[in-house]
């Protein structure tokens, strides 16, 4: 992550002081993956609704008017397409967590429960 300028920030208590300390004190959005009152930190971190995102807590965004675009919406055969060209000039990068064999589809679902893995979970068949 570090080598795309990405500063990684521990979830919990204290994530506040930490993301200000990473960001120099001034945030522009916010993408929620977690949940659990990530969008209400955004707003407490002064981030304008509009440019909060969540994927997991459509409740909070409802109530102050942050985004909820998902891992649906961009699904569409244009981004799709768009993605595929990208990984194709190594110019998107997919960092893989974990390959699990079909067969073990429950033990990558144990993982993914966790909410601790960096990158992707992958099920080979």
């Amino acid at each position: 992550m570090k080598d795309h300028g990405v500063i990684p920030v521990e979830y919990g208590d204290g994530a506040a002081e930490r993301i200000r300390q990473a960001s120099g004190g001034s945030i522009d959005a916010f993408i929620d993956t977690f949940g659990d009152g990530y969008v209400d930190l955004a707003v407490e971190l002064g981030v304008r609704p509009e440019r909060i995102n969540t994927i997991r807590d459509w409740a909070a965004a409802a109530k102050v008017g942050a985004q909820t675009y998902g891992e649906g919406t961009a699904a569409s055969a244009v981004v799709l397409g768009e993605l595929a060209r990208l990984a194709a000039r190594g110019e998107l990068d997919v960092p893989i967590a974990r390959a699990y064999p079909l067969e073990q589809v429950q033990d990558a679902f144990r993982e993914l429960e966790q909410r601790h893995t960096h990158g992707k979970i992958v099920l080979r068949p």
